[in-house]
């Protein structure tokens, strides 16, 4: 419970902080409707995914920002998913340590500070990208998020 509440404030901050206000993308909506990823936008224009493993009785909240920035005239989303909390101080010595390290070790995506929470995040440059190489993204960023949170929080519920 206490894990719901400090990712509603996460939620907020996210929501709040400048540069995050995003407008719907159809490129976004297309490629999760050629995927059946059940999605929704939230009053953003965030493309909000829970990514579930039913085996496990786990699942994982995922973003994609809903306007894309643009680096060398290509359009590049940006995929997200929150893992762990930050106290107001800011994240502990050890998890950014960790962080760090596991940024590292990635073949794709880093970790980033947002707000008062600590996400994985993937910038995709949109292309060519097809749906089932963008499902594949979100995946991977549901996965790392949720193994990191599992490893260093103090419940599964971020």
């Amino acid at each position: 419970m206490r894990h719901a509440i400090v990712f509603a404030a996460l939620a907020a901050a996210i929501a709040c902080a400048p540069g995050h206000a995003r407008a719907a993308d159809a490129t976004i909506e297309s490629l999760l409707k050629q995927a059946d990823t059940p999605y929704e936008v939230d009053k953003d224009g965030d493309y909000k995914i829970v990514i579930e493993w039913t085996k496990e009785k786990r699942s994982q909240l995922v973003y994609v920002g809903g306007t894309p920035e643009t680096f060398a005239d290509t359009p590049v989303y940006d995929v997200f998913a929150p893992a762990l909390a930050a106290g107001e101080d800011g994240l502990s010595a050890e998890d950014a340590n960790e962080l760090l390290k596991a940024s590292g070790s990635l073949k794709l995506g880093a970790w980033e500070l947002r707000g008062d929470g600590a996400y994985f995040a993937i910038k995709v440059p949109a292309g060519k990208l097809t749906a089932e190489q963008f499902d594949k993204i979100l995946s991977l960023a549901a996965e790392t998020a949720d193994n990191f949170e599992l490893e260093h929080s103090e419940s599964d519920d971020l």
